[in-house]
């Protein structure tokens, strides 16, 4: 592959967002096939396909918005996620593979109790909903979202993805329309600070905000989630949430509060707190 001939784009990209090398080249080999409808194979097959002015000049377009800071996931309109391909724009968030952990842990204890109704809430992309459904499709999932055009992209993944499953989209600032009892509560809420500051970082800002942060020290939803999730959870059931690496112990103290037993609190592979949960054990 000629990508020698690119050689101060892997600088420039590796520099801007302080990536590997191997990284910056794998970014442009990816943009340099999607911007010419090509098969990364193609450029295996015929290198010299880098040198044709026609295809490196709508490479060129592509890579001017990475080097802005636009991520990869918002340029080729999609990200790979537990597995599936999602489709994204910028009215939702981009799966991290730090969430999986959250699907996992789900999957796990739908097994293990054999639970059959979930309630995610912000769904987004409906990255969550629609990986429990491909793994469990005999469990009846509602999904809401306050973003009507984020419950739009999430019903095309799941069309696209599971097109048999249980899901049900609605429209809720979490639970404000929500009726029902389920045996499983999830959610990866909006959990960074107001003023963090890698709010500034690049990519970051492409995001929507009301995804991302949730109040001073960035609690707010998680508060409100874990406090209210007991009044829709059935006897038995669980709640798993996705928190920030500094907020388990937060986590662990409001779970304890409102009387949920059984805690878990799970890190990511990178070793980072990253998933806290409970069961409710009594009615309310």
């Amino acid at each position: 592959m000629k990508i020698d001939s690119f050689e101060s784009d892997i600088v420039s990209l590796a520099q801007a967002f302080g990536i590997s090398r191997s990284q910056a080249i794998s970014e442009i080999k990816i943009l340099f096939a999607y911007s010419n409808s090509l098969d990364p194979v193609e450029l295996i097959k015929d290198p010299n396909v880098m040198l044709d002015p026609k295809k490196v000049e709508k490479y060129k377009k592509l890579f001017k918005d990475r080097l802005q800071g636009k991520p990869v996931a918002y340029i080729l309109g999609y990200k790979e996620f537990y597995g599936l391909s999602f489709q994204v724009n910028q009215s939702v968030l981009i799966p991290r593979p730090d969430t999986e952990l959250l699907v996992d842990l789900a999957i796990q204890k739908i097994k293990q109790h054999d639970l059959r109704t979930v309630l995610e809430l912000g769904t987004g992309s409906g990255a969550i909903a629609v990986s429990v459904a491909t793994h469990m499709p005999h469990i009846k999932i509602t999904a809401t979202d306050v973003s009507s055009v984020a419950l739009e992209v999430a019903t095309k993944n799941a069309k696209a993805l599971c097109p048999n499953n249980l899901i049900k989209f609605q429209k809720s600032d979490w639970f404000s329309e929500v009726s029902g009892v389920f045996d499983l509560v999830l959610s990866n809420p909006p959990y960074i600070a107001e003023d963090d500051i890698h709010l500034q970082g690049e990519g970051v800002r492409y995001e929507p905000l009301s995804a991302l942060t949730s109040g001073a020290s960035g609690l707010d939803a998680l508060s409100l989630i874990i406090k209210q999730s007991k009044h829709y959870l059935d006897k038995g059931g669980w709640v798993l949430v996705e928190h920030g690496h500094d907020q388990r112990d937060s986590c662990g103290k409001l779970l304890r509060t409102e009387g949920f037993t059984s805690l878990l609190a799970k890190s990511d592979l990178g070793g980072n707190p990253r998933v806290s949960g409970g069961r409710m054990m009594f009615e309310y």
